[in-house]
């Protein structure tokens, strides 16, 4: 449904690598800024944290939506908001 690729989580690659032990040496605000340009609208990136698996995931399918995909979920939400609401008052 949507073109993605798949890392082994035992790949070893040198490159990676490398970069990964010079970013273990950067400040924290180079960090951020390195995380910023990583995550640029255009890269097609996502983050999933490890210590929020639930919502991450939730945020990461959503993210992968296609307009129509993201208006019909919005549209769930809100109907259950409204229905939820209107049976509390009774």
């Amino acid at each position: 449904m949507y073109p993605r690729e798949l890392l082994s989580m035992n790949a070893q690659s040198s490159k990676v690598e490398d970069v990964w032990q010079k970013a273990k040496n950067l400040s924290l605000d180079e960090k951020s800024e390195l995380i910023e340009r990583l995550l640029d609208k255009e890269s097609d990136l996502i983050v999933v944290s490890a210590t929020t698996p639930l919502a991450d995931h939730v945020i990461a399918l959503t993210n992968l939506l296609s307009l129509e995909g993201l208006t019909y979920v919005w549209e769930s939400i809100i109907g259950r908001i409204f229905e939820e609401s209107n049976n509390s008052r009774c």
